[in-house]
């Protein structure tokens, strides 16, 4: 009786220390088992396409909210541009660290006056895509989007549109504090 106790505690001894070994392999071998967990909110662009125009400041890196427009600058587009500069408020000291960008299609008609003092009062700036530049950028959407640069000017994470503030904020807060 006293053996087989014996025997029963060994088993589940052997059982426990073995069972975190077992589990790795089997989640190793079997990784679809394993849910796919990300953590931004936007669609990473895989791979990442390079922003050849503007060209970023060499002195000071900055990651870049950018808003394509690919023909004007209208009412949809400027409720973006606000949600972009309220995001970069929202940053506090890391505002520094961002910029916005609205960077429009060749074929857009120049932005009326006033549009312009309020992108320069809130620091968002304003570049027009050559169409040479956009021909070497094919994956550019066809509508409205958001996009986030990295300081190496690569676009690497999109959004549509109707995106809430909150997950473009997340995910350029997690990609500051790296």
């Amino acid at each position: 009786m006293k053996n087989r106790r014996n025997y029963i505690v060994l088993l589940l001894l052997l059982l426990l220390f073995a069972a975190p070994g077992l589990s790795a392999y089997l989640f190793y071998t079997h990784p679809a088992w394993l849910r796919d967990n990300t953590t931004n909110k936007g669609a990473l662009l895989t791979p990442s396409m390079l922003l050849t125009y503007p060209h970023p400041s060499k002195a000071h890196p900055k990651w870049r909210l950018v808003l394509w427009s690919p023909v004007a600058c209208e009412a949809s587009c400027t409720m973006q541009l606000d949600k972009l500069a309220r995001i970069r408020l929202a940053l506090g000291r890391r505002l520094y660290d961002v910029d916005a960008l609205l960077l429009l299609g060749p074929d857009a008609p120049s932005l009326p006056d006033a549009l312009i003092k309020t992108l320069n009062a809130e620091d968002i700036q304003v570049a027009v895509l050559p169409a040479n530049e956009q021909q070497h950028m094919p994956r550019l959407q066809h509508h409205l989007a958001i996009y986030i640069a990295n300081p190496d000017n690569y676009l690497v994470l999109t959004y549509p549109p109707e995106v809430a503030p909150n997950d473009i904020y997340r995910d350029i807060k997690q990609l500051l504090t790296k």
